[in-house]
């Protein structure tokens, strides 16, 4: 009876010990503390605007070039002789560049003196011709004279019976010729007036090319009329060369100037600067005391669709430059007031920055000034109507910036 008991109630024990020890083994097991979702906070750097005037700079970038190439061309054709330069060598006001044959020049100029001697002899001898032509027509004229008078005294002996029709015949035929002689005399005369005025003119013809002459025996020897560089030499010594042949290129220092693309949009402000003449400047360098002043001297007659060149005047420090360099300017525009300068990593496009309020981002919209040298950097100038002195802004540039992003400042 016992064991049929224990039986019966040994799986009901066991079932009742399972239980039991899964009882306590739940109630006993450790308790895993409720996990806490902390938001993310952002790491950045910000700065403290200080509003204040300063002048816009915009960056530039030109070629050097020279408004006064001179090209020196042979004025003869000759034999070049010497050429004492180089291309690159610089030069100063009256050195020789190049020079053509002596001997060339030479003839050239004995030739236009044979030319005006010859000229001027036969200037002598006509002169000498219409001397004697005008006392050939004095002459004739008398005789002319002298034979009207025989004329009439052969018609009165006629009339008084004294002499034939054959003799005033013979004495008409003697003045008609002798009219005819004068006619010759006074043709003669107006031609040797007209052969004169032929040879004056011929005269100064000859000291003309005489004159030329001369001068192209100046221009032979090529010589620097200022301080500048050359360009390019185009002949060797032993060359021959014709009339018009360039011989020598070079440029003068001063006539060195930078051409830059100025934006369509600073046209106005630059041609407002000429006109109160207060031309806009621009600098190179990065640091103040090191910077070098380009003034603006002019713009060019005709725009483009971007924009319209500026020329520069080059400082002396920047004569070594060559025609052909590239050289990156700012240029300075009008100053601006109520402006902050930060980084461009603080902008997000060109209209928007991020000012930090209680450890969280707040957008604020801006305009774009132009952009400012600071420290050797380019830094951008915004403003707005919101930007107020001590206003801190975001400039660590982050891509999921929004509003409302929290974030703490790296000191």
């Amino acid at each position: 009876m016992i064991k049929k008991l224990i039986k019966r109630l040994l799986p009901l024990l066991i079932i009742g010990l399972a239980i039991a020890a899964f009882i306590y083994m739940k109630n006993s097991k450790p308790v895993q503390p409720p996990v806490e979702v902390k938001e993310k906070v952002w790491s950045v750097e910000s700065q403290v605007l200080q509003l204040q005037s300063r002048t816009a700079v915009q960056t530039l970038f030109g070629q050097i070039e020279s408004n006064a190439l001179v090209k020196a061309a042979a004025p003869i054709a000759a034999v070049v002789e010497q050429v004492k330069v180089l291309p690159g060598d610089e030069i100063v006001a009256g050195q020789v560049l190049v020079a053509l044959s002596a001997q060339d020049v030479a003839i050239l100029m004995a030739q236009a003196k044979a030319d005006v001697a010859d000229t001027q002899a036969q200037l002598t001898l006509q002169k000498l011709t219409i001397e004697a032509n005008n006392q050939r027509l004095i002459h004739e004229n008398k005789v002319l004279d002298l034979k009207q008078e025989a004329l009439q005294r052969a018609k009165t002996l006629l009339k008084k019976n004294l002499a034939s029709q054959s003799s005033v015949d013979t004495a008409k035929e003697a003045l008609v010729r002798q009219e005819y002689v004068v006619v010759g005399a006074q043709l003669a005369v107006q031609q040797s007036g007209a052969q004169l005025t032929q040879l004056q003119a011929r005269l100064a013809k000859a000291q003309t090319t005489l004159q030329q002459a001369q001068l192209n025996q100046q221009r032979a020897v090529v010589r620097a009329p200022f301080a500048g560089r050359v360009a390019a030499v185009n002949v060797s010594e032993g060359d021959r060369v014709n009339v018009g042949a360039v011989l020598v290129s070079f440029y003068g220092f001063d006539s060195m100037e930078l051409k830059a693309k100025l934006p369509a949009s600073a046209l106005a402000q630059a041609q407002q600067a000429f006109t109160q003449g207060q031309p806009l400047q621009a600098f190179v360098g990065n640091v103040e005391q090191d910077r070098l002043v380009l003034p603006m001297t002019r713009l060019a007659g005709q725009a483009e669709t971007s924009g319209v060149d500026a020329y520069f005047a080059l400082p002396p420090q920047l004569h070594a430059k060559r025609p052909g360099e590239l050289l990156e300017v700012y240029l300075q525009s009008q100053a601006q007031t109520q402006v902050a300068a930060v980084p461009y990593s603080a902008l997000y496009g060109n209209d928007r920055i991020y000012q930090i309020v209680d450890g969280r981002l707040q957008s604020m919209q801006i305009s774009l000034q132009g952009e400012v040298l600071q420290d050797g950097k380019l830094q951008a100038l915004i403003r707005a109507p919101e930007l107020r002195d001590g206003m801190t802004v975001l400039v660590t540039h982050l891509p999921n910036a929004i509003n409302g992003l929290k974030v703490a400042e790296v000191q």
